[in-house]
C-alpha cells in the first residue's frame, strides 16, 4: 500500500530526528503549513500551486526525491525512492541542478509564449501597443531571464497579461513560472554556508524592583538632599543658640513717647510760689492754682540741668523759634511727633505761628496747647512764672507832603513902539 505525500514527509523527519519548529526554522515556512502537509490536509494553505511549492521545499529539505512527492500528490503512482539521508547542505553538484533547472524551466515558459505570438503573426511592438507591456520585459519573458524583469512578483503578473492576451491558459504557466522560482530559490539558498547552530541564550535574569530603585543615582541624589537637611537643621539650630544667648538691650524711649505716654502714678504738682514781679511791660500770668483736692497726672522726664525747664511736644505742623537766656537755640518749622527739650538759668522764650501746635511742659507741669489754630504766641518761661510780652505799638510816621513846584510865569512882551514915518 502506497504511503499518502504527508506521511513520507512525517516519516523522513522523524527518522533524521527533527521536530515541526526546526523544520519551520530552517526552511522559513510557518508551523501550520508543514503540519497541514504531514496531515495531507491541501485545504488548509493558501492554492494549490503554493502547496506545491511548499512541498518542493519541504522534500527538498528532508532529503527525498521532489519529483515523485510532486507526482503522488497529483495522483501519480510513481515511486517515491527515499534519497540518503545526509547532515548539512547538499553537495555543489545539486547546486548546479537545482540552477539550471530553474533555467530551464523559465526558457520553456518563454518558449510556449514566443510560439503563439509567432502562430498568431504578432510582433513584439504589437503586444506592447495592446498590453503595455515593454518590449525589453516581453523579450525577458520570452527568453526565460528572470534577472532582467524589476521583480519575481511583477514578473507574474507580466506573465498573466501576456499570456491571456495571447489566449492562453495562464494556469500552466504561472505554475511552471512559480516552480522555476521556487527552483532557482532553493539554489541561492543551498549556495549559502551553513548557519551556525544557535546556542540558547540563557535568559537574564530579572532585575528585582528593589534594586531598579536603588540605583547609583538614586542613592547619590538621596545622599545630597539628606546632606542638605542636615545642613540646615544645623544652621537653624547655631542661629536659635545665639538668639538664646543674647540678653536683650533695653530700648531708650524717644522724648515724644515719653511725654505723651500716659502718667502710671499720679503726683500733686509743686508749683512755685509766685514773687511779686517788677514793673514792666510785660504782665505777667498766673500760673495753675495750686489745690489740695486737685491731682494732675504728670510723666516722669528725663532730668536735665537748669533753673527753667521747657519740654516742647510737637502735634502739627509749625514754625517755632527758641531762644534760651536770649541766644537762639532752634529757628525753623517743626514736625508733628517730635519733641524739644530746653534748660535755661534765666528764661525760656518759645515764638510760635501756631499755638495749637505746640505742647508745652514747663518745670515738669503740663501746660497744654500754648494757644488755637493759626495764632501767633510768645511765651517766656521763667523761674518766678510765664511771661506773656506785650505787644508795643510803634507809631506809624507821618509822611511830610513835599511841596509841588510852581510854575513860573514868563515875562510879558510888550509891545515895541514903530516910529512913524
Amino acid at each position: 500500500m502506497n504511503e499518502s505525500v504527508g506521511q513520507q514527509l512525517r516519516q523522513a523527519r522523524e527518522a533524521r530526528s527533527l521536530s515541526l519548529e526546526q523544520a519551520a526554522q530552517a526552511t522559513l515556512l510557518r508551523l501550520r503549513y508543514l503540519r497541514a502537509l504531514e496531515e495531507d490536509d491541501i485545504e488548509s494553505l493558501p492554492s494549490l500551486v503554493q502547496a506545491r511549492g511548499f512541498v518542493r521545499i519541504y522534500a527538498g529539505y528532508l532529503g527525498l526525491n521532489v519529483q515523485a512527492c510532486l507526482a503522488a500528490m497529483d495522483g501519480e503512482s510513481l515511486p517515491v525512492e527515499a534519497a540518503p539521508t545526509v547532515a548539512g547542505p547538499p553537495p555543489p553538484a545539486r547546486e548546479a541542478v537545482s540552477s539550471e533547472q530553474a533555467e530551464t524551466l523559465f526558457q520553456e515558459v518563454g518558449l510556449k509564449l514566443r510560439r503563439q505570438r509567432e502562430l498568431l503573426g504578432l510582433t513584439l511592438d504589437d503586444v506592447e501597443g495592446q498590453t503595455r507591456l515593454r518590449v525589453h520585459y516581453l523579450r525577458a519573458l520570452e527568453a526565460g531571464k528572470l534577472s532582467e524583469l524589476p521583480s519575481p512578483v511583477q514578473g507574474r503578473g507580466m506573465l498573466n497579461n501576456y499570456a491571456v492576451f495571447l489566449g492562453m491558459n495562464p494556469e500552466p504557466l504561472l505554475l511552471r513560472f512559480a516552480e522555476g522560482l521556487q527552483a532557482h530559490l532553493a539554489a541561492r539558498r543551498a549556495a549559502r554556508p551553513a548557519p551556525r547552530p544557535r546556542v540558547a541564550r540563557r535568559k537574564k535574569a530579572g532585575v528585582s524592583p528593589l534594586r531598579r530603585l536603588l540605583s547609583g543615582e538614586v542613592i547619590l541624589l538621596g545622599g545630597l538632599v539628606f546632606a542638605l537637611l542636615i545642613f540646615v537643621a544645623w544652621g537653624a539650630g547655631r542661629i536659635l543658640a545665639m538668639r538664646a544667648g543674647q540678653t536683650p538691650s533695653p530700648t531708650t524711649p524717644s522724648i515724644a513717647e515719653v511725654l505723651l505716654a500716659p502718667a502710671s502714678e499720679t503726683l500733686t504738682p509743686v508749683l512755685p510760689t509766685p514773687t511779686a514781679t517788677q514793673p514792666s511791660p510785660a504782665a505777667v500770668l498766673p500760673t495753675l492754682p495750686s489745690t489740695a483736692d486737685q491731682t494732675l497726672e504728670t510723666t516722669l522726664l528725663a532730668p536735665i540741668s537748669g533753673a527753667v525747664q521747657v519740654y516742647v511736644t510737637i502735634r502739627q505742623r509749625a514754625w517755632m523759634r527758641v531762644l534760651v537766656d536770649g541766644e537762639v537755640q532752634f529757628e525753623g518749622r517743626v514736625i508733628p511727633g517730635s519733641a524739644y527739650q530746653f534748660a535755661g538759668e534765666q528764661q525760656v522764650e518759645v515764638l510760635t505761628g501756631n499755638g495749637a501746635a505746640l505742647q508745652v511742659f514747663y518745670n515738669q507741669q503740663d501746660q497744654g496747647p500754648m494757644g488755637d489754630y493759626g495764632e501767633v504766641i510768645d511765651r517766656i518761661y521763667t523761674s518766678a512764672g510765664i511771661v506773656a510780652p506785650t505787644t508795643t505799638v510803634t507809631p506809624t510816621p507821618t509822611e511830610t507832603e513835599r511841596p509841588s513846584p510852581t510854575p513860573r510865569q514868563s515875562a510879558t512882551l510888550g509891545s515895541t513902539p514903530t516910529p512913524a514915518p
